[in-house]
């Protein structure tokens, strides 16, 4: 079980702030990147994209409770 003021932090630092718009920037200049053919770059770009993006995803379904009422 994760502590209060653990799940607290994670939700006002993780959930509630703007962070997954910075990230979906990396994936843009992934994306941005391929198109100029520097391919091994994007890909890495977008790689990192994903797997932070579905840590924190299932962090924030499985392992916290954030109530953002």
């Amino acid at each position: 079980m994760v502590s209060e003021k653990l799940n607290l932090w994670y939700c006002d630092i993780f959930v509630a702030q703007p962070w997954q718009f910075f990230f979906l920037l990396m994936a843009l200049a992934g994306a941005f990147f391929y198109g100029r053919g520097q391919h091994k770059l994007g890909w890495i770009l977008i790689g990192i994209w994903v797997v932070v993006t579905i840590t924190f995803s299932a962090l924030t379904n499985f392992v916290f409770t954030c109530n953002l009422e």
